[in-house]
C-alpha cells in the first residue's frame, strides 16, 4: 500500500490504481484550507463542514481529471473555489476574514482591545464594498498564500490581471482606510 502522505501525484496514481484508502492523505492535507474557503463563503461552521466534504466528494469523482498541468493543490482548490460560486451563487456573499477568536496579547490594555476590534470591523466592511473579482484575487493571494499563478489557475484569470486585480484591491483599500479605526490602531 502506498503511503498516504506521500506526494500529491503519488496518492492520486495510488487511488487511481485502486488503493481508495489512500485519498485520506489528501484529505488530511487539505481540509484545514478547504474548509477555510468554504467559511469566507458560507460564514458558519455547518455549512462550511458541509461544503468541504462536497468539495472532496467532488474531487475524489473527478480525480481521473487531473492532468498534471499545475500542481494538486492549485487543481484541488480551484474545483472548491467555483463549487462555491456556483453553490452561492445565488447570495453573492464571500467574507475575506475568517472566524476566529480574538486573543489579547500580554499586556493589551482596554484601548488597544478596542481599536484593534475596531481596526478589524474596518477592514472587513473595506473588503466587503471591493468588486468580486478584486476581493477573490487578494483573498486567494493574502489568506490563502498562492502565488499570481496559482490564484490565476485557480481563477480563469490571466496572471497580469490577477496582479492588476490585487495592486488596485490594494488601492482601493488603503483609500477606504485613511482616517478609519484601522489608522487610527496603526498610531497605538
Amino acid at each position: 500500500m502506498t503511503d498516504p502522505e506521500g506526494s500529491d501525484e503519488a496518492v492520486v496514481s495510488a487511488v487511481l490504481g485502486g488503493e481508495r484508502e489512500a485519498f485520506a492523505g489528501i484529505v488530511r492535507k487539505y481540509q484545514n484550507r478547504v474548509f477555510s474557503l468554504g467559511l469566507r463563503f458560507f460564514r458558519n461552521r455547518n455549512d462550511a463542514e458541509d461544503y468541504a466534504q462536497e468539495v472532496f466528494v467532488r474531487v475524489f469523482e473527478r480525480l481521473g481529471t487531473f492532468r498534471g498541468e499545475s500542481r494538486f493543490g492549485t487543481w484541488l482548490m480551484k474545483v472548491a473555489y467555483y463549487h462555491g460560486i456556483s453553490s452561492f451563487r445565488a447570495r453573492r456573499v464571500f467574507d475575506s476574514l475568517p472566524e476566529e477568536a480574538e486573543i489579547p496579547a500580554a499586556g493589551d490594555g482596554p484601548e488597544k482591545l478596542h481599536a484593534r476590534r475596531a481596526a478589524r470591523e474596518a477592514l472587513a466592511a473595506a473588503l466587503r464594498e471591493l468588486p468580486d473579482r478584486y476581493r477573490v484575487c487578494l483573498d486567494l493571494y493574502f489568506s490563502f498564500g498562492m502565488t499570481y499563478q496559482d490564484v490565476a489557475a485557480v481563477t480563469d484569470v490571466p496572471v497580469n490581471t490577477v496582479k492588476s486585480h490585487v495592486f488596485r484591491a490594494k488601492n482601493i483599500l488603503r483609500s477606504s482606510l485613511r482616517n478609519t479605526a484601522a489608522e487610527a490602531y496603526d498610531d497605538l
